[in-house]
C-alpha cells in the first residue's frame, strides 16, 4: 500500500511525524541485513534494561504526572509487547503470516501495579532475550511469497500549539519493518523512563528519603 494511501484510525491523513517513521521501516528494512538488524534491536534492548536496572525500588511506584504511567507501569507494559512482539516475529520469519489479533498500544498485565520491581526487572530481561534469540535465527534468504502483520503504529505528531499528540494508524509489516518498530518502541520507553526518573515528583522524593 502507498503511504499517500494509509489513513490514521481516526480517518485523518497522515501526519509528517507517521510518514517519517514509515519511511525509516521501509528504507532500513531495505539497506539492513538480517544480522544488523537483530544487533540494533540487541543493543536498544541493552540500553533500556540498563537504564532500568538503575531505577531504585522505592521511587518505581512513584506517579510524577497524573493519569500517566509510573515507571513500573512502562517496564511492564515494555515486557508484554516484547512477549508478543516475539511472537509475531517467530511467525513471519517461519513464512507464516501471524494468526492473532494485532499487538495494541497500550497492552500491559497490570502487574505493574503490584509485582516486585525485581522480578518485573527481570521479567523484561527476559522478554528482551526471547526477541533476539528470534532474530539471531533469521536469515537475509528471500521468502516467496512474505508475509507481513497487521501492526499498530503510533507517532507523536506536532500540533499549532506546540503540544504532542499520538497518531495511531494501522500497517503491514515485513519481518524486518517489524522488528525496527520494535527497536524503535524500546528507544521511545527508554525516553520516557529517563523522562519519569528526571521528574520534579521524583527527584524531591528521593531528596525527603535520604534527608530522613
Amino acid at each position: 500500500m502507498e503511504m499517500n494511501e494509509i489513513r490514521a484510525t481516526d480517518g485523518s491523513p497522515l501526519a509528517p511525524e507517521s510518514l517519517r517513521m514509515i519511511e525509516y521501516l521501509r528504507t532500513r528494512a531495505a539497506e539492513l541485513t538480517a544480522h544488523l538488524i537483530c544487533e540494533r534491536v540487541r543493543a536498544a534492548a541493552a540500553e533500556l534494561e540498563d537504564l532500568v536496572a538503575r531505577v531504585p525500588t522505592e521511587i518505581a511506584r512513584i506517579r510524577p504526572f497524573d493519569g500517566k504511567w509510573n515507571i513500573a507501569e512502562v517496564v511492564d507494559h515494555i515486557a508484554q509487547t516484547q512477549i508478543r512482539g516475539t511472537e509475531e516475529l517467530r511467525h513471519l520469519i517461519a513464512g507464516h503470516r501471524p494468526p492473532l489479533l494485532p499487538v495494541y498500544e497500550a497492552l500491559r498485565s497490570g502487574a505493574g501495579q503490584w509485582a516486585p520491581w525485581n522480578l518485573l526487572v527481570t521479567e523484561l530481561r527476559g522478554a528482551n532475550r526471547a526477541m533476539v534469540e528470534v532474530l539471531e535465527s533469521a536469515s537475509d534468504e528471500a521468502l516467496a511469497n512474505p508475509p507481513t502483520v497487521r501492526t499498530v503504529m503510533v507517532a507523536l505528531r506536532r500540533l499549532d500549539s506546540e503540544a504532542a499528540q499520538p497518531q495511531v494508524s494501522f500497517l503491514e509489516l515485513g519481518w524486518k519493518e517489524y522488528a525496527l518498530l520494535q527497536r524503535l518502541h524500546l528507544l521511545d520507553h527508554r525516553t520516557q523512563v529517563k523522562r519519569l526518573r528526571a521528574a520534579p515528583g521524583i527527584s524531591s522524593d528521593l531528596k525527603e528519603r535520604s534527608i530522613r
